[in-house]
């Protein structure tokens, strides 16, 4: 009994148990429970804020919190979209990430994440996520997320879904970030 405590001890000690724990749950929730939405709509999981998020004031979402949450909402989007795997893609990857904090997620609330494709270009498809308390429904947080497809024709493989037949106008948020993202790729190449 006490070296099965130790083991657990020493894995929570070098590792982030909780993670791995529920990426499990999620995969196997979605594997096993799996409703399916459209590639366009909008998909919603709920999380409370407990301890293990807050930052060092011990009163709200720490912003390294919010990214984690971001895999969440991804891993259960492709899931319920079936948008995943992405035929021959060799990888998927997160390339970027904007986030706008308009206020904090205080602890011991629930909230929701929306989570809604918005765009895609050949290379990449691009979200929306919104962070909203359910106490009083405003939008803590909103975030745009760009993940990358490798080896694959984006354009061609998102016609498959029926509702993605016509790419939909660019946000203009979403316009003036991927300007801001190829000015640095710019300046960077220098």
């Amino acid at each position: 009994m006490w070296s099965l405590a130790a083991c657990v001890a020493l894995l929570y000690a070098l590792c982030d148990v909780n993670y791995f724990i529920r990426t499990l749950f999620t995969i196997l929730h979605v594997m096993f429970l799996p409703g399916t939405i459209k590639v366009t709509d909008k998909h919603t999981i709920y999380g409370f804020c407990t301890t293990q998020d807050v930052d060092f004031l011990l009163n709200h979402m720490n912003n390294g919190r919010y990214l984690r949450e971001l895999d969440f909402c991804r891993f259960y989007w492709y899931g319920r979209t079936r948008f995943w795997p992405l035929g021959n893609a060799k990888n998927i990857l997160q390339g970027e990430c904007m986030v706008r904090y308009r206020r904090m997620l205080p602890v011991f609330k629930p909230y929701k994440v929306e989570t809604q494709l918005v765009w895609w270009d050949d290379r990449s498809i691009y979200f929306q996520h919104k962070f909203i308390t359910l106490h009083d429904g405003f939008v803590r947080t909103v975030a745009y997320s760009r993940q990358r497809a490798i080896g694959v024709d984006l354009l061609e493989y998102v016609k498959q879904f029926p509702e993605c037949r016509d790419r939909p106008e660019q946000p203009a948020v979403l316009k003036g970030w991927i300007e801001a993202n190829e000015a640095s790729s710019q300046e960077l190449r220098k």
